[in-house]
């Protein structure tokens, strides 16, 4: 799957110079919690909804009402944004980036082609893709998560668990993995279609594996 038929194209774009409350004021319009900002079509940095929120006053502040208009009014999107953001191509794979997403702890990255932005995409695009490559739209399909399996680790050990759960005669639909971010191995999704639930839940437990909610 391609980062260009999940991003949202065209994305509503600041510049540098556009005043932090204007730029606050197209979030809550939108709905949205991130913009680019652009000098020309070049990416020179990314504004967060968190970078608004940190950028205003302390409460202990002594300055007055008035004062902390002005400043706040003064004050630039390039002020606060975060500066040179990494950018990822329309032809990125999903996969890569979600990883690339996790391991840096990035929320969104700007789509840029040949230099000019042609989109964003966000942890809620890259979720609704995997949950897509997933599956679990069907009526009744449910999901068993375990934490901390250790694949590298132990060869086979996904047809392991997918035995333990068929052998109950409940068919495993599909599988998928993703690192922990702080801790080894990795937590695993296993989609069903049972009313079996608690049985599969007691086996995989009973085998020593770690149910997560």
């Amino acid at each position: 799957m391609k980062i260009k038929n999940w991003m949202t194209s065209n994305p509503i774009t600041v510049k540098p110079n556009t005043p932090v409350m204007e730029a606050s004021k197209l979030m809550k319009e939108h709905g949205i919690r991130r913009l680019p900002v652009v000098k020309g079509d070049q990416v020179v940095g990314i504004v967060t909804h968190r970078n608004l929120l940190e950028a205003a006053p302390s409460a202990a502040t002594t300055l007055s009402i008035h004062e902390l208009n002005y400043l706040i009014a003064k004050l630039e999107v390039k002020e606060v944004m975060q500066k040179d953001p990494i950018c990822v191509s329309p032809d990125d794979s999903v996969m890569d980036v979600m990883l690339m997403g996790q391991e840096k702890g990035i929320g969104a990255f700007p789509v840029v082609d040949n230099g000019r932005l042609v989109g964003i995409v966000t942890e809620t695009e890259i979720f609704r893709s995997v949950m897509h490559l997933f599956g679990g739209k069907e009526k009744g399909d449910k999901f068993v998560v375990l934490a901390n399996v250790r694949l590298r680790e132990r060869v086979g050990a996904m047809s392991r668990i997918s035995s333990i759960i068929e052998g109950l005669n409940v068919p495993v639909l599909s599988i998928f993995s993703l690192p922990h971010r702080r801790s080894e191995g990795n937590r695993l999704y296993i989609r069903v279609n049972t009313i079996k639930m608690d049985q599969v839940k007691k086996a995989l437990s009973e085998a020593g594996y770690k149910l997560e909610d």
